[in-house]
């Protein structure tokens, strides 16, 4: 906003000084500051003149407004997490874990009597530390199964009542390499009759007599 005294000033240009401290109040340039402070002469008074008439005409735009805050949304409340249910009061599941609790005791007792074995007994321990392994991850699988959904899975068909050929072979294949490590293992030797018996029970309903 242009103060009166500006327009009072340019009707009557007598005052030098007081034409000066208005320049000093609205002016800009440092440089005629200078020259006005310096005292009147003809070129002075003539400058202060013509930039004071520039004010008059062309006044400084208002100070820009600060800017309103911005108003922050509110964080979106995340949803609610599904509810997964676990079935941990199935009665099947106190024994799949204390069957995990059985293998992980002999496991540990196993390393625990590595050092002081034999080679071969070493070796043998070695070999059941292996195959606990792979049950405690089986009894683990189980274990989820049951917590999800309250029961075992539906366990695989009987031997017997297997009539497709390539089933019959694979599970053939698969009960060989365990006779073989059965063979291997003195703490496992009661589970080789069974072992058998399945293998001659395939062999025969695929009507093979040639020993594999």
């Amino acid at each position: 906003m242009i103060p009166p005294e500006l327009f009072a000033w340019l009707a009557q240009p007598a005052d030098f000084a007081a034409g000066a401290a208005l320049y000093a109040q609205l002016g800009g340039s440092p440089v005629y500051q200078q020259l006005f402070a310096a005292g009147t002469t003809g070129y002075s008074r003539q400058v202060l003149r013509r930039e004071l008439q520039a004010l008059a005409s062309n006044p400084a735009p208002p100070a820009p407004m600060a800017p309103a805050p911005a108003v922050s949304k509110p964080a979106p409340v995340p949803a609610p997490a599904a509810q997964v249910t676990t079935h941990v009061d199935a009665p099947d599941l106190p024994v799949v874990r204390a069957q995990l609790r059985a293998l992980r005791d002999e496991r540990s007792q196993l390393h625990a009597q590595l050092t002081a074995l034999g080679r071969k007994a070493r070796g043998a321990a070695a070999l059941r530390i292996l195959d606990i392994g792979d049950e405690v991850t089986r009894l683990l699988k189980l274990e989820d199964h049951v917590l999800a959904h309250g029961q075992l899975p539906a366990g695989p068909v009987a031997l017997a009542d297997i009539t497709d050929e390539g089933e019959l072979r694979r599970r053939l294949s698969n009960l060989v390499a365990l006779r073989a490590k059965l063979r291997k293992n003195e703490k496992r030797a009661g589970e080789l009759p069974g072992v058998e018996a399945d293998i001659d029970l395939i062999r025969t309903k695929l009507n093979r007599t040639t020993r594999v």
